[in-house]
């Protein structure tokens, strides 16, 4: 959260999935968008959810009921920020599409997601057991964001991994430190059970 806002800092936001998973963070500090709101020199959210969008809009929010896949808005932003979201859309490519139209030239869209080839995620695929939310319908990599972005205009300018577990047993210590002497470098992506997406409009 704390690098989403950093990208927010004085910019024009649309924040995409504004509600988040968690309703009963709103209002709290660990509830992104009022991060963003806080960092941001502007920040308008949207959501597909109207009872929550509605509490949010009696709570002084700047939020719109929205599909942006399906509506795009008018407006141009320099960061569009998408928490979280592509992994529930049956066609991703509309969410670039709908980027590609809002972003002003050289804004970004900044996107967070599931990470499929995690370690945790491969060993229970190994295990036949399943380990994500049954809503998650899309699972991207690294060469299907940077294709889905060149076909609209955008560019995939950088990506990582984010939320990396914590190293403090010593198992995991131990994984990590193989990790680095098999693959020569810090594996991270590999930890990381979330990835970050950034994409820049030409």
């Amino acid at each position: 959260m704390a690098y989403l806002t950093q990208v927010a800092a004085g910019k024009r936001v649309l924040d995409v999935g504004v509600v988040g998973h968690v309703v009963d963070l709103q209002g709290d500090d660990e509830w992104m968008h009022a991060a963003i709101v806080r960092s941001a020199a502007s920040c308008l959210g949207v959501d597909i959810l109207p009872e929550a969008i509605a509490e949010l809009k009696s709570r002084g929010f700047n939020v719109m009921l929205r599909d942006i896949t399906a509506e795009p808005l008018d407006q141009r932003f320099e960061v569009i920020i998408c928490g979280e979201v592509i992994e529930h859309l049956g066609s991703p490519a509309g969410l670039f599409k709908a980027a590609a139209k809002m972003l002003e030239p050289g804004g970004r869209l900044v996107l967070t997601t599931p990470n499929p080839y995690s370690d945790t995620n491969i060993r229970h695929a190994f295990h036949g057991t399943f380990d994500e939310s049954v809503d998650h319908v899309t699972l991207l990599v690294p060469a299907g964001i940077a294709e889905l972005a060149e076909r609209e205009g955008l560019t995939l300018d950088s990506y990582r991994g984010v939320s990396g577990r914590r190293l403090t047993k010593l198992r995991n210590r131990l994984r990590y430190a193989w990790s680095l002497r098999r693959y020569g470098g810090p594996a991270t992506d590999r930890f990381s059970r979330r990835m970050i997406y950034e994409c820049v409009k030409g």
